[in-house]
């Protein structure tokens, strides 16, 4: 390797090694495409390029997106438009796999993101929310903010309309019980039990939000089959506190008289109007059978 240097001029096919470099006045990077940025493979943390393509200067770094080394833009910051970078924008899709949360990438500054729609995630790719990470995307009134194949993530919450073509649920099922059932609300809110002795049972709902009085308002449906014997819930209790149900009027409380039997349990954060014991909960219930 030769090293080129003549007054102030270093010639251009020049490759150095040196301690330290200090700069007076500018340093110019030759331009390259990003079909030469590619070609350039896996070079040393730190070898800096300017890249026409993107018309951004970037650093190859150890970490460069989750953990996986790369390209990256020098300064970050990422696109905008303004003096002071005033607004911020970002595309309408993402071609690529994503994960949010301080896991994946690393730090809690990365826990919760944003991001301005619409954007849809092309087919093919995911985006997934850690456990206590947070997405919020922000659109117009027409409410059209995100498209997706696939979202992964522990809650989902939506201040709009909520519009699909189709809808899938988790069902989880407990087999083969003559006794009461507890179920976890992390679990899903479809119930499906085989009851194979006793009669009517208590439901026990456990890791709910803690009591709050905003209105919110939970749908739990109960599937019973006949595996011996008829039974549905006919009480609930939740968090531990005994939750009184308010049954239709034209029905009455509950019985299995058919193979099948379904029972849709309202439940909203609400004191009762007559609240009998401590009860913080509205609890109204419905029920059919089914041949």
């Amino acid at each position: 390797m030769s090293t080129k240097i003549i007054g102030n001029q270093i010639d251009a096919s020049t490759r150095a090694i040196m301690e330290a470099l200090q700069l007076t006045e500018q340093l110019n990077l030759p331009a390259l495409n990003q079909t030469a940025v590619n070609a350039l493979g896996t070079p040393a943390y730190g070898t800096i390029v300017y890249n026409s393509t993107e018309d951004m200067a970037q650093i190859y770094k150890q970490d460069a997106a989750q953990g996986v080394p790369g390209w990256t833009d020098v300064g970050g910051g990422g696109p905008s438009v303004g003096e002071n970078s005033i607004i911020r924008t970002n595309g309408t899709e993402i071609a690529e796999n994503l994960t949010i949360g301080p896991v994946a990438n690393g730090g809690a500054e990365f826990t919760n993101g944003f991001s301005a729609g619409p954007i849809t995630i092309a087919n093919g790719f995911t985006v997934t929310i850690e456990n206590n990470a947070t997405w919020n995307i922000l659109g117009g009134d027409d409410m059209l903010n995100l498209e997706v194949v696939d979202i992964i993530t522990e809650d989902f919450r939506s201040t709009g309309m909520h519009f699909s073509g189709g809808r899938k649920e988790h069902c989880k099922f407990y087999a083969e019980y003559s006794g009461d059932v507890t179920h976890s609300i992390n679990n899903g809110n479809t119930i499906y039990v085989t009851r194979n002795g006793g009669g009517n049972w208590r439901l026990n709902l456990t890791d709910m939000d803690e009591h709050n009085g905003d209105g919110s308002l939970y749908h739990f449906r109960i599937i019973t089959e006949n595996a011996g014997a008829n039974g549905m819930p006919s009480s609930v209790s939740i968090l531990g506190v005994d939750c009184p149900i308010e049954w239709c009027t034209t029905r009455g409380g509950p019985g299995q008289s058919q193979d099948y039997a379904m029972v849709d349990l309202l439940i909203i954060d609400k004191v009762p109007k007559q609240q009998q014991a401590n009860e913080e909960f509205v609890v109204l219930g419905h029920y059919r059978n089914f041949s």
